[in-house]
């Protein structure tokens, strides 16, 4: 039968009620209860065996202590009290507790519990309560108590602990409708927990907890101190160290979790005060502030680590922030921004922005602008000056009318810049045109071989949309005193681990002097066309193309050195050979050429090569000799390996091939 509220204070009321069977078997006494019942305990399936000598052995099938269930519990006591105002065990024994020893007291009449656990090492676990009545309460006082056993308390998909001590007092409460208060102040000693998916795990925590949380009805009233002092913490992405204080307040009402007022020391970057409003999982409003904020911990341990691709994931930020902003509706309202000595670089030295100061002061529904002043910084290795822009801001949407940077002698102007959020997603655009650059300076800070003359340009519409950058019309620059042309590019994972790039180029009017000087390939005179077609690379490596490499119109100059011709022949493999018209002429250092040819269709990592003639079988003609002397140059091999042919050009360009004349 079941026993609902409260124990008789008479033990033959008392056994009345739970005794289904007894049966006496010479020295030893067995007792079966079908199950106990009060508000906050459950017992099913108990039966208590009391030998002749005092002890007793206590076997519950199912026990239920609020919402968690323990299956074959088993207590051994070598000393037990059954009265009619009073349940008493010494020196007990748990199974799955070895070492421990147990001593309980339980009063029928008052509903009190006392429970003492002491276990090897020190530990001790002291529970009181008093559990009759329309409330009940429990307090724990606790020294040095493992932290794994804690575990079966928990939920299973929450971490759970698996080392580690603690220290200190938990009080609990509540009523028929459940717990309703909850204090806690205790400290943590090398505590470790971990989850089944490894994602979220620490290890020698070290620190203090001080809570306290009230319900009235539905709603829980709580505040609370975490003070972390040491130890480590993964929760993926984040990776942290101790240091990390949290002092906060608020409500919950099982769907909404309020933080009114909450601060936050982190170490190395500062003091942050927030609050937040959570409706499952889902930020609905909340405020973030903080002074002086060091941005290079900031982003590097909270923010990075959940950027999974992108020149951000290999980036830092530098400078301190102050930061006022407003979150509501699911959007960000305001945002107040003070930048000094910030600055921005990428690890791959692809680009740099230092020493940034601005006061920015955002407001989702209205319109602004800022300026925004820099020292410097680099692109692409080459190093950028000061500059100052103005940007004129309406809700999510920012322009720029001309932006100018300057890079070493010229300056990169950018002109109609505009920047706007459209589906959630981040779309911008520009153009714009590259001044007039020093190609000798250029290539000594970027670490390039030697260039001679300049380097100009103009920049068309450029746009960033979903992963993509693109490239409407054709992106013009003035090199070796000719001209190069870019059309149909498109970038595709701009700012990803591996970037896909695509288009056409059309190079025109080289001038080999200036060329063939730049790489030590020999020297050569005269003027170079070049068509790329189908270009696809691939984290910046070729995956396929149609090049091809050929004199152009016009009357000028043709002579080509000795060197420049065993270089070109080294192009041609294995075979290749200058055909020189007379034995006589080695002893000539330039010679006449009247046409020059080389093509590579590139497909799988292999290149089909050809020469003036088109011809897809056979020996090419890569240059045809005309003029007094004259010479030409054969290549035989038709298949030449895209890395193989990379080494050759290598080999040629570091001067490592001699030429030799027979």
């Amino acid at each position: 039968m079941r026993y609902l509220s409260r124990f008789s204070s008479r033990a033959l009321s008392l056994l009345g009620l739970l005794l289904m069977s007894v049966t006496a078997c010479g020295a030893e006494l067995a007792l079966s209860v079908a199950d106990i019942v009060s508000p906050s305990f459950a017992a099913q399936g108990v039966r208590l065996l009391l030998p002749e000598d005092g002890s007793a052995d206590l076997q519950i099938a199912a026990l239920k202590l609020q919402q968690r269930e323990f299956r074959h519990v088993r207590i051994r006591c070598a000393g037990f009290t059954l009265s009619s105002s009073q349940l008493a065990c010494r020196n007990g024994r748990v199974d799955g507790l070895p070492g421990a020893k147990l001593d309980f007291d339980y009063e029928f009449a008052g509903q009190h519990l006392k429970l003492g656990l002491v276990a090897p090492g020190g530990e001790s676990w002291q529970v009181a309560g008093q559990l009759g009545g329309r409330s009940w309460q429990a307090s724990m006082q606790l020294r040095n108590a493992q932290s794994h056993r804690l575990a079966v308390w928990l939920p299973a998909g929450m971490p759970l602990p698996t080392q580690g001590a603690l220290n200190g007092t938990l009080r609990i409460g509540g009523n028929p409708s459940g717990l309703n208060v909850v204090e806690m102040d205790m400290q943590l000693a090398e505590v470790a927990f971990s989850d089944v998916s490894g994602l979220h795990a620490a290890e020698k925590l070290r620190g203090t907890v001080k809570f306290s949380a009230s319900r009235k009805a539905s709603v829980w009233h709580w505040q609370g101190r975490f003070a972390w002092h040491a130890g480590e913490l993964f929760w993926q992405p984040v990776y942290l160290h101790g240091g990390h204080e949290l002092n906060a307040s608020g409500s919950f009402d099982g769907k909404q979790l309020n933080i009114g007022e909450a601060t936050l020391d982190i170490p190395e970057v500062g003091r942050v005060q927030f609050s937040a409003d959570v409706r499952q999982g889902a930020l609905q409003a909340g405020s973030l502030r903080g002074e002086k904020l060091a941005l290079n911990k900031l982003f590097g341990d909270y923010a990075r680590p959940f950027f999974d691709k992108g020149a951000l994931t290999e980036s830092s930020l530098y400078g301190q922030a102050d930061v006022d902003a407003q979150y509501r509706d699911g959007e960000l309202q305001s945002l107040r921004l003070n930048l000094r000595d910030a600055g921005i670089s990428d690890a791959a030295r692809r680009f740099a922005l230092l020493g940034v100061n601005s006061e920015i002061d955002w407001r989702a529904d209205s319109v602004g602008a800022v300026s925004i002043a820099f020292a410097g910084g680099a692109l692409l290795g080459a190093p950028l000056g000061a500059g100052q822009w103005a940007v004129a801001m309406n809700g999510l949407e920012f322009n720029v009318a001309q932006a100018v940077l300057p890079v070493m002698d010229g300056k990169l102007e950018l002109r109609d810049f505009h920047l706007h959020r459209k589906n959630g997603v981040w779309h911008w655009q520009f153009a714009g045109s590259l001044g007039t650059i020093s190609l000798e300076q250029l290539s000594q800070v970027v670490g390039w071989p030697l260039m001679l003359g300049t380097l100009s340009g103009r920049i068309p519409r450029v746009s960033y949309e979903g992963e993509r950058i693109s490239v409407e019309g054709a992106l013009l620059f003035n090199v070796f005193d000719g001209t190069v042309v870019a059309t149909q590019l498109r970038l595709h994972d701009a700012f990803g681990r591996t970037p896909r790039l695509s288009g056409n180029l059309t190079m025109r009017n080289l001038d080999l002097d200036l060329l063939t000087r730049t790489f030590s390939f020999g020297n050569m005179q005269g003027r170079m066309d070049m068509d790329v077609s189908g270009l696809q690379l691939q984290d910046w490596q070729p995956l396929q193309f149609d090049a091809r490499v050929y004199s152009s119109d016009g009357n000028y100059p043709r002579k080509i050195s000795q060197k420049a011709v065993q270089n070109i022949s080294a192009l041609g493999g294995a075979g290749a050979a200058a055909a020189i018209q007379r034995s006589y002429l080695r002893f000539f250092e330039n010679f006449g050429y009247e046409r020059i040819g080389l093509s590579c269709v590139l497909r799988n990592g292999v290149c089909a090569m050809g020469g003036i003639d088109g011809a897809n079988s056979g020996a090419y003609a890569i240059i045809k000799g005309g003029g007094i002397p004259a010479i030409s140059v054969m290549g035989y091999n038709r298949a030449v390996s895209w890395h193989e042919l990379l080494s050759r050009l290598k080999r040629v360009t570091q001067g490592n091939v001699k030429p030799v004349v027979e």
